[in-house]
Parts: structure tokens; C-alpha cells; sequence
């Protein structure tokens, strides 16, 4: 997880405050420490791995005695279980788990974990549908800007990936806070210019950084 600290936390929620006080809007952050534990993924590609070695050792005849001979066939089993056993082991093993799994399933299961959000943090139920969520996934190094329907309709989605490039880039460089604080001033501002305060600006959501562990 990465070391926000009480206040770095607490600073990411006053900079939610401040930037709703100036719009109608909501915006709500999560930062999650991932986003799956992909322990299938080990034990599918050691199982994957242990079915070849029959194939291998059957066309691969052992030197005994100045003699090839062909492995017994309990032997290979044994040597299949073993191999299955201790990849299954290694590739289980934290971050090489992480490691092996394609970047394309860590953002695949990234954004339905955001969108899981999305709903979880009851984004979708604002009065005027205008909530944004800034949310990070911290192993798979993925960050994401969703907005509710009426934002969508205001502001391109090419603008929420310049803030969604910008938060991923201090995430990189080790600087959370920053990256939390810079894109909720920078979704406040798009905010402010199409969804001004209203009369009742009332606060509909939570405004603390919300951490899942």
C-alpha cells in the first residue's frame, strides 16, 4: 500500500471539501491496495507447465550406463507433481505473482474493480448525477477518473485521461498525496465551471479518503 499517512489522508480530504464548496458536484477518492490476488493465475500456469513435462521426458530418453533408456512411467509422475508442486509454490509467492500476471487482465480486473466502486460508493445516486471518483489501484499501478452521466455530457473523456496521466505519474514518482490532491483540484475546477453551487449545496457523499486494504 502505498504511505499516505493519517495526514496526507486527512489533507486529500480537505482538498475534497475545499473543491466542493465551489460546485453542486460530489467527488469521492479510493485508493485500494489492489484490485485482485490473482492466485489462480500460479497454479493454472504451473498445472499448464507440469502437463508438458510427459511430452519432454518421453522424447527426451535419460543416459544410464553409457545406455538411453526410456523414463518409467511412475517416475515421470513423480517428476510432473513435482514440478507442478514447486512452481505452484514459487509463482504463488508475492510480488511474483503479481509479476506474471499480463498487464492487460491487472487493467481489465482494475476498472471493474473501480466500477464496483463506482456503485459500492453510491456515486450514481447524486441528485443531479454529477460525481466524479478518483480512484487508484495500488499494485497493478493503475489509476482511473469516472464521472456520472451528467459530467460525461460536459466534459470529454480526453480531459479525465490528462488528469488520469497526470495522477499515475506522481503515483510512479511516489508521491500519492500530490497525485490525489492535483486531480481532485483539477476535476474541482470542471466542476465549478459547468455545475456551479446551487442554493442547497448539500453533501451527499463522504468527503475522507476511502482506503480498501
Amino acid at each position: 500500500m502505498l504511505h499516505l499517512g493519517a495526514k496526507g489522508a486527512d489533507e486529500i480530504g480537505e482538498a475534497i471539501t475545499k473543491q466542493e464548496a465551489r460546485t453542486s458536484g460530489e467527488i469521492v477518492a479510493v485508493l485500494a491496495a489492489q484490485s485482485g490476488s490473482y492466485r489462480l493465475l500460479p497454479l493454472f500456469l504451473s498445472a499448464f507447465i507440469a502437463l508438458l513435462v510427459p511430452l519432454l521426458l518421453l522424447y527426451l530418453p535419460r543416459l544410464t550406463e553409457g545406455q538411453y533408456v526410456v523414463w518409467a512411467y511412475d517416475r515421470i509422475y513423480f517428476i510432473q507433481l513435482l514440478v507442478f508442486v514447486g512452481l505452484s509454490f514459487v509463482l504463488s509467492m508475492r510480488p511474483l505473482r503479481y509479476w506474471i500476471v499480463p498487464r492487460s487482465l491487472k487493467r481489465s480486473w482494475s476498472h471493474a474493480h473501480a466500477m464496483e466502486q463506482f456503485a459500492a460508493q453510491e456515486m450514481h445516486t447524486t441528485s443531479g448525477r454529477t460525481g466524479v471518483m478518483i480512484f487508484v489501484s495500488v499494485i497493478e499501478h493503475y489509476a482511473e477518473v469516472i464521472a456520472d452521466t451528467a459530467i460525461y455530457e460536459k466534459v470529454g473523456p480526453e480531459v479525465w485521461q490528462q488528469i488520469v496521466a497526470e495522477l499515475a505519474l506522481n503515483i510512479e514518482q511516489k508521491k500519492p498525496k500530490e497525485g490525489f490532491v492535483t486531480a481532485i483540484e483539477r476535476a474541482g475546477d470542471l466542476l465549478a465551471e459547468h455545475f456551479p453551487p446551487g442554493q442547497i449545496n448539500e453533501n451527499e457523499l463522504s468527503n475522507h479518503l476511502i482506503i480498501i486494504e
